[in-house]
């Protein structure tokens, strides 16, 4: 028995993955409502109807992957300090690879992430995250950590320029250098 998905579900499906290619293309900021609706070939209502405003749509757009984050940080908690520092460093770099074109889009929305509660989460877990992978308790480890992982981000944002391999080779070689302690 074939099952089908609702006509509500697949809307707003459509709606997630036009805003998902708009927030890349255009960036977060100069893509509007009326432009999703118009690319997933429904109203603005509608958009409306399914979420309360555009950073709505964006925390949708970025559940995926901020519930991978989420988990990560839980399983890294249960971890002493270098093995967490290990497993958050490996995991990072799966995230960084797989969610490729959601970076473009929170690299977009960095400079006002914090004032957007919808994403409160995915900021608070991504500090945990740097300070798991800067294993110490030392403010500049901690700033080391997050120039790190911002430079492997916006490295990210280049999706074309290198295969996945390549860029998991360079995000363990770079992370290593930087955070490993010999």
């Amino acid at each position: 028995m074939t099952v089908s998905t609702p006509a509500r579900e697949r809307t707003r499906r459509e709606i997630l993955r036009q805003a998902m290619d708009l927030f890349q293309l255009n960036g977060y900021n100069a893509t509007s409502l009326q432009d999703i609706a118009s690319a997933a070939g429904c109203s603005k209502a509608t958009v409306l109807y399914h979420f309360s405003g555009k950073p709505a749509v964006l925390a949708a757009v970025l559940e995926p992957a901020a519930a991978d984050v989420a988990r990560l940080v839980a399983a890294a908690a249960a971890m002493g300090r270098s093995e967490a520092q290990e497993f958050a460093i490996a995991g990072f770099i799966d995230l960084a690879v797989e969610y490729r074109g959601v970076t473009d889009v929170i690299q977009d929305v960095i400079p006002v992430i914090e004032e957007m509660p919808e994403v409160a989460g995915l900021v608070t877990d991504g500090m945990t995250m740097i300070g798991l992978m800067a294993a110490s308790d030392d403010p500049l480890e901690h700033d080391l950590a997050k120039f790190a992982v911002n430079g492997l981000l916006g490295e990210c944002r280049r999706p074309g320029e290198r295969s996945a391999d390549e860029l998991r080779r360079l995000c363990t070689i770079a992370l290593g250098r930087l955070l490993r302690r010999a």
